[in-house]
């Protein structure tokens, strides 16, 4: 710190974000708030849509910011985003692109929670038991979509949306 004038100001000192990415979150959001990150978001990234509630259940695939600098004077509003999984779970290997506006986006693998949330609120959705056992779907984020209409890509024109579900732990039965 500099002193002019009588008035303090802030040298520009650098605080590394840590790498957190591989640990537990617990651990992980230990570590940014001893680096003095305070503002720490986890989000569920396996397409299940899940909140997390027991840190000790999850683990960290990656962190946005990365490992790295940021100035000193911005880590109490810097947010630090935590992509998770639950514990015992792969990492997802590639991130999503971001979806065109009016395009139906890609649902297969992912819950019934994450594709409802990835579609327009208008949107009409028709779900379906894949199995063609007529069970409800009923907990949406215990159901994954095996196959959609319109497909990932076509333009979504205001028809329903056919989604074709299993419950997690089923496979999707061949067409």
């Amino acid at each position: 710190m500099w002193m002019i004038a009588g008035i303090v100001l802030a040298s520009t000192v650098v605080a590394p974000v840590p790498d957190v990415a591989g640990q537990g979150l617990v651990m992980a959001v230990q570590a940014l708030k001893d680096a003095g990150y305070e503002r720490i978001k986890s989000t569920d990234v396996s397409g299940r849509g899940r909140i997390v509630v027991v840190r000790r259940d999850w683990k960290v695939c990656r962190q946005q910011p990365g490992a790295g600098a940021v100035r000193a004077d911005t880590r109490r509003q810097t947010q630090v985003e935590l992509s998770v999984v639950k514990v015992g779970e792969n990492c997802p290997t590639r991130v999503e692109a971001p979806v065109r506006p009016g395009f139906m986006p890609a649902l297969s693998g992912k819950s019934v929670r994450v594709a409802r949330q990835s579609l327009p609120g208008r949107t009409t959705i028709r779900i379906t038991d894949a199995t063609g056992q007529n069970r409800l779907v009923f907990w949406d984020t215990a159901w994954r979509v095996c196959t959609q209409t319109p497909a990932a890509g076509q333009p979504l024109t205001g028809g329903p949306v056919l989604l074709r579900t299993v419950k997690y732990g089923e496979a999707c039965p061949a067409r």
